[in-house]
């Protein structure tokens, strides 16, 4: 998969989504997890109203979400939210992984497979097979880790350039906020930023993630 690197904006309303398309996002994140609509309705209503193509994300609470929903419930539920989406967001250690992939049969949607830990950063060799883990699932491999200092970031960067896959890489919490900006420059193919606030830790406002990519020269 060869594209430039994309912004993501994640958002819970209409409103911030529409905030996030004024303010340059190349896509919507839409955490359904997190937000308190009804979801067919307010997936329905971003793709109808905004103009920004959109990620569906059900995260559930063993990956950090708000879903507390069974897995078959997720599937049928990404089965009615796949059809609008660009994008579907699963999680790597889901265990109807494969089902929730095939959600997007159908559709033009594409799988990202995603793995967060938020007790660390795995050695580099333990992120390279979590990367290839997540692509034998999916189009795309997420990998968001949490650094303890600094040297964790950068071999973060290193496996994102040495990976060779389509990946997004995120080093999350305040250590890891530059990670937001400057991972694209090593091969990240997506980026996550936040609207009003953060849905995550270490997010950058969408727009200040546009300005640091044009000054690296992505943009």
């Amino acid at each position: 998969m060869d594209f430039p690197p994309k912004v993501v904006a994640s958002v819970t309303t209409k409103d911030d989504a529409k905030e996030a398309a004024s303010l340059g996002a190349d896509l919507v994140e839409v955490r359904v997890d997190l937000a308190a609509e009804d979801p067919e309705t307010l997936v329905q209503g971003i793709y109808r109203d905004v103009d920004c193509p959109l990620i569906v994300t059900i995260r559930p609470e063993f990956e950090g979400g708000k879903y507390a929903g069974s897995d078959r419930d997720r599937v049928e539920l990404f089965k009615k939210l796949a059809t609008y989406a660009e994008f579907i967001d699963v999680e790597l250690r889901a265990k109807r992984v494969d089902e929730l992939v095939a959600t997007v049969q159908g559709t033009d949607a594409i799988p990202i497979v995603s793995y967060h830990d938020f007790e660390g950063t795995p050695p580099n060799a333990e992120m390279l097979s979590i990367i290839d883990s997540c692509i034998g699932k999916g189009a795309i491999a997420k990998l968001a880790v949490t650094p303890r200092d600094m040297s964790d970031v950068l071999r973060l960067l290193e496996v994102t350039l040495v990976s060779k896959r389509p990946v997004c890489t995120i080093a999350m919490g305040s250590l890891g906020m530059h990670s937001r900006i400057v991972a694209p420059v090593y091969g990240s193919l997506l980026t996550y930023g936040y609207v009003r606030r953060p849905v995550a830790p270490g997010q950058i406002r969408v727009d200040r993630i546009l300005e640091g990519l044009k000054i690296l020269g992505l943009r």
